[in-house]
């Protein structure tokens, strides 16, 4: 727990399993203060007897008989379970926080963009929320194409979050970066503290640009794209997605001004030209550290995604 300087304690690691004790109880509340529904036990790799078990008559499912209440004598066992706390003092900043979070997770099954959403939750939900908004997006999930473990570990939000920090940052920004983890929390957190950041507009552009590419390509948007055999091919590549979304991003009012029947026909040859471009063939690949890769993918993003003269 990290304990606030209004004495509240903020739930630093164990979320999941709090939120499971109390939806099970049903004591867990949504964000619109309504009650969350609790739904009946299911039988474990050991506990086969959990199947269909409730906390009590109150929380049985309307639609099914076929439940088990716990008795009273069995919600008082429950009750009375002790949990230990470790308390960060509120003197401790955020920061502090955010590396407890990873120091306890170092040996669990924690993406890093999971503790990043921790740490989002704890210095401003409503980012949380808008950044899952932004990930759930249709024509997003269709151009990035992510397996069903990689939504599992949040990589949808990292890739939003990662199109973000770059497409908002100055060249200079990207200079002399050493990870790209430390980045892209730096960036989350100048995007909750600084006033300047338009969420309104931020969230126009990414729905309108991810737009574009689905109509253009679809699930090819960040594919290879094999120049012998022209055409895309293969899997999800991270410095594709760098260099097209960061150019439409930073060249969005022209492309804006285009006409939505000759658009996806121009989009097409400029992503074929990001993967032709010398300086992308060059610093794209394995083994290519954030340091040596993003600043040029700004860049080609921003050369090759130009209209102007």
């Amino acid at each position: 727990m990290a304990a606030r300087k209004d004495g509240v304690w903020d739930v630093v690691d164990g979320v999941q399993r709090l939120t499971t004790l109390f939806r099970f109880m049903g004591a867990l509340r949504k964000d619109s203060a309504n009650l969350d529904d609790p739904e009946p036990l299911t039988a474990g790799d050991y506990l086969k007897s959990l199947e269909g078990v409730v906390w009590g008559e109150s929380t049985a499912p309307s639609d099914s008989e076929s439940y088990t209440a716990l008795s009273e004598a069995q919600q008082r066992f429950f009750k009375r379970a002790r949990l230990d706390f470790q308390i960060v003092e509120h003197t401790s900043d955020e920061q502090a926080k955010f590396d407890l979070l990873q120091r306890l997770n170092s040996g669990a099954h924690l993406s890093e963009q999971e503790a990043r959403n921790c740490l989002a939750v704890m210095l401003d939900p409503t980012l949380f929320r808008w950044l899952q908004q932004l990930a759930r997006n249709p024509e997003f999930s269709q151009t990035v194409s992510l397996s069903e473990r990689q939504e599992e570990e949040a990589y949808g939000v990292e890739l939003a979050l990662r199109y973000l920090s770059i497409v908002t940052a100055q060249r200079s920004d990207l200079s002399g970066l050493a990870d790209v983890g430390e980045f892209l929390t730096s960036r989350m957190r100048d995007f909750i503290d600084s006033p300047d950041f338009d969420r309104d507009f931020e969230h126009e552009r990414f729905m309108v640009i991810f737009s574009w590419l689905n109509d253009a390509l679809g699930e090819s948007s960040f594919k290879r794209f094999d120049l012998a055999k022209s055409k895309h091919s293969g899997r999800f590549t991270v410095s594709a997605f760098e260099a097209v979304t960061t150019g439409l991003g930073l060249n969005y009012g022209q492309w804006k001004q285009l006409e939505d029947g000759v658009r996806p026909k121009i989009l097409r040859q400029r992503v074929q030209a990001v993967w032709k471009d010398a300086t992308f063939q060059s610093r794209t690949g394995a083994g290519k550290s954030a340091d040596l890769r993003i600043p040029y993918m700004f860049e080609v993003g921003q050369k090759v995604f130009s209209l102007g003269d």
